[in-house]
């Protein structure tokens, strides 16, 4: 069966959050947590743009329990500091929801499909419903992030470091903690991105994307999303979504399928 992918080309996000929030308005049910991609304090698109955040909180806040929240990139000397200063951290204080620094909250250890222990965050585990904001960018390690590698901001600091130094355990960590800990929507930006890395501070470089797209499978969003960044990332011509390790195994496991429908919104 094919996954439903909306998306639209516009460079305005009010009306398609709006409408995708209509089509899965019987979905958002209970407590509901607003997962960022929010890296480190270089602004949109490295992180989450506060534009999307802000809009989201104010559609949802007054209709369900809303919280948000994150955890920085392992490698900052301040991570902690740095989220409390955060736009989109500033933004949940002016709304009047909660945003969690995940490395501050209690942790949990659960065992992946692929037997490792991953020790991660509880704080999504409190949730009903997750909306991951990833934008879809290149990446350093693992050629380009999106829909699945956004949901690493859940794993403990010394977990991310463990898993980037032993080979083929990045892939897994990915995938395993989509198992474990999985979001329900994601809207993925693509309106500007990054090249060549994920941070502008390890070499990514500012370009046009194509527009915002969204949907409930994270394999499907990520093909689509492959195809999309192709056609700007060097790093990606002549490579196919099959070749992306973590994506290759998210399909291997069933966390998701390749075959999808486009409706433009």
């Amino acid at each position: 069966m094919k996954s439903k992918i909306y998306f639209s080309r516009s460079s305005s996000v009010q009306d398609f959050l709006e409408k995708i929030l209509e089509l899965f308005q019987e979905k958002l049910q209970g407590r509901i947590l607003l997962k960022p991609n929010l890296v480190s304090g270089e602004p949109y698109p490295t992180t989450t743009d506060p534009e999307i955040f802000r809009s989201l909180v104010r559609l949802l806040k007054n209709q369900v329990e809303l919280g948000a929240g994150d955890a920085s990139a392992a490698d900052l000397v301040r991570p902690s500091k740095m989220l409390k200063n955060h736009p989109l951290a500033q933004i949940a204080r002016e709304e009047g929801i909660v945003f969690y620094d995940f490395y501050q909250e209690r942790m949990v250890q659960n065992q992946s499909c692929f037997g490792d222990r991953l020790r991660f965050s509880g704080i999504p585990l409190e949730y009903d419903f997750i909306i991951s904001l990833p934008v879809l960018k290149a990446h350093i390690n693992v050629f380009f992030t999106g829909a699945l590698k956004n949901q690493f901001g859940y794993l403990e600091r010394r977990e991310r470091f463990r898993v980037h130094f032993r080979s083929g355990k990045l892939e897994q960590a990915i995938v395993g903690i989509n198992q474990l800990a999985p979001a329900h929507l994601f809207i993925v930006d693509f309106r500007t991105t990054l090249l060549n890395a994920n941070e502008v501070r390890h070499g990514g470089k500012i370009a046009r994307g194509k527009g915002i797209f969204a949907g409930t499978d994270p394999v499907a969003l990520d093909w689509f999303g492959f195809s999309w960044l192709k056609e700007i990332e060097p790093k990606l011509f002549g490579k196919s979504p099959e070749e992306i390790g973590y994506l290759s195994l998210a399909k291997k496991i069933g966390l998701g399928t390749s075959e999808f429908e486009l409706v433009e919104l």
